[in-house]
């Protein structure tokens, strides 16, 4: 229960000004803002401002989500992460993930759900993410995009939780996207059953 002193809102950061020290369009900017703490601290504080993103976790009968088996070499790291990308200036979020799934996977959904928007580093990185549900997918292509070319590959939801654990799961898209699936297919507390299998590209 809230005290009387109490606010419907927060103590604010006031932004006093802002200055570009890197720019490199279209992928990121970086500034340099002059602010003042809630506590009243004077300081300069840096904010890295990157396009809004749309990502699918594409879901098929049997309680699997179709993931990406791939390399991220800034972290240098092999994991599973969900189709995606940034969404182009004027596009909609939506049509932007149905995109970015058809160019990395050669897939298309009937269904898109919408089931969470987030910025997975408010601290620091101001980077929307748009995280969709896809249902009824049909595999139409061979993927188009092959900077990010990676393994296709059906994953059980059931191992989402050992998946977490590990560190095999990258980006927290993939994660909540995951995490949100779940619920879809819990009937009388377990997941039909399922097994990993590799999916091969049509030609």
């Amino acid at each position: 229960m809230a005290s009387p002193a109490s606010s419907a809102f927060p103590p604010m950061t006031e932004v006093l000004g802002e200055r570009t020290v890197y720019a490199a369009p279209p992928w990121l900017r970086v500034g340099l803002h002059d602010i003042v703490t809630p506590d009243g601290v004077a300081r300069t504080h840096h904010a890295v401002r990157l396009n809004p993103v749309a990502c699918v976790i594409v879901l098929d009968n049997c309680g699997r989500a179709l993931l990406l088996n791939r390399h991220r070499w800034i972290v240098d790291r092999v994991g599973l992460e969900a189709p995606g990308g940034i969404i182009e200036p004027g596009e909609a979020p939506d049509i932007g993930a149905r995109r970015e799934l058809l160019e990395e996977t050669g897939f298309e959904v009937e269904n898109l759900e919408l089931v969470a928007v987030l910025e997975p580093m408010p601290g620091l990185v101001e980077t929307p993410h748009h995280i969709y549900l896809g249902r009824k997918p049909r595999q139409v292509a061979p993927p188009s995009d092959a900077e990010e070319a990676a393994d296709l590959v059906w994953v059980p939801l059931t191992e989402t939780r050992e998946l977490l654990g590990t560190g095999q799961l990258l980006g927290t898209a993939t994660a909540v996207g995951m995490l949100a699936a779940l619920p879809l297919f819990v009937a009388g507390g377990q997941l039909p059953d399922a097994v990993r299998e590799q999916v091969v590209p049509v030609t």
